[in-house]
């Protein structure tokens, strides 16, 4: 056989062959946690029996959904779907578990920021708090959202400094990006938490939609590497100042659209991830509080209202003592 003829069918076979493994599902097989791993849509993911064994949980199928149970408390799974919740508080996975050969598979990446995180305070870094940052959202020329009645920029400043009496009472160190009707750069507002060496930053907002029905609280916090960010199907893996606290960031995100939903007992839009500016360059735990919807006529009344404002504070200023309760429980 001539040597061109014997290459040409030798590649023939050989490109057959690459393209035959791509088309067959990787077996399953275990990485260093000892899990059996699969991959799905060439993401990693394991298998929840395997999780809920390490991390001695109880794992339940219920109808269509899957439980997972432990100490701290439950977690839902819906396969397919990103959302889910711990201890009745929406949460937006990273990426949507699913179901194959009848078990539950998780994402690695949301094993590492979700279940860890919020079944196991041991999980996150042992940091005091001392000094908190709380930011009020726009001012000056930027007013943000806009109601019949009220500005966010208004709005959020007003919440802020109930937030600041009522930290400050419970004995933490507390300072304000601003405390008066002025324009501030985002990137200038994270500056100032890394300036001060703040602890915790908390970014306070009003939501808004062209859909005047949509109403409801929401927390985000920095969107991990690898991942994309809710409501966003984009995957990023830049690195930046936030990733070094953003495990500390989910937990308090939930610890504080936890309280705000027990006790406002408003439409629960869950815990988010997210890349804004004051998340990802801020280098403490941060997170951003979607308050509620001043484009919701109800709802912007509501927030205009001092009282409620002032449940708002005190519901944010307990997400983060419960917060802060969990790091002192690990030490």
């Amino acid at each position: 056989m001539p040597d061109k003829l014997l290459i040409t069918i030798l590649c023939s076979i050989l490109l057959f062959c690459t393209a035959f493994t791509h088309v067959l599902p990787a077996a399953p097989f275990k990485d260093s946690t000892g899990f059996t791993c699969e991959y799905v849509s060439g993401r990693k993911y394991y298998r929840a029996y395997d999780i809920a064994r390490h991390m001695r949980l109880r794992i339940v199928k219920q109808n269509k959904r899957y439980e997972l149970y432990g100490a701290a408390g439950k977690m839902v799974f819906n396969p397919d779907k990103r959302y889910g919740s711990f201890n009745n508080v929406v949460i937006n996975f990273n990426f949507a578990p699913v179901e194959k050969y009848g078990q539950l598979y998780i994402s690695s990446s949301d094993f590492f920021s979700h279940v860890q995180v919020l079944f196991n305070p041991r999980s996150l870094r042992p940091v005091g708090v001392r000094t908190i940052l709380i930011d009020p959202g726009h001012g000056g020329s930027d007013r943000g959202a806009a109601g019949q009645r009220y500005t966010e920029k208004a709005l959020t400043l007003q919440v802020a400094k109930r937030l600041q009496r009522i930290l400050s009472k419970m004995g933490y160190r507390v300072l304000m990006t601003r405390v008066n009707d002025r324009r501030i750069e985002l990137s200038d507002r994270a500056r100032a938490s890394n300036n001060a060496r703040a602890d915790l930053f908390i970014s306070i907002h009003m939501n808004a939609a062209s859909n005047r029905s949509v109403s409801g609280i929401e927390t985000f916090a920095l969107t991990v590497p690898g991942a994309p960010s809710s409501g966003g199907s984009k995957v990023q893996y830049t690195q930046y100042p936030g990733n070094a606290a953003v495990n500390n960031s989910m937990s308090l995100a939930w610890n504080v659209q936890h309280e705000l939903v027990r006790n406002l007992r408003g439409n629960d839009r869950g815990v988010k991830q997210a890349r804004f500016v004051v998340l990802r360059e801020t280098r403490c735990p941060a997170i951003l509080v979607e308050c509620g919807f001043i484009s919701n006529r109800k709802e912007e009344n509501k927030l205009g209202n001092a009282s409620y404002q002032e449940n708002l504070a005190v519901a944010i200023a307990r997400g983060v003592y419960n917060y802060h309760r969990n790091l002192r429980i690990r030490q």
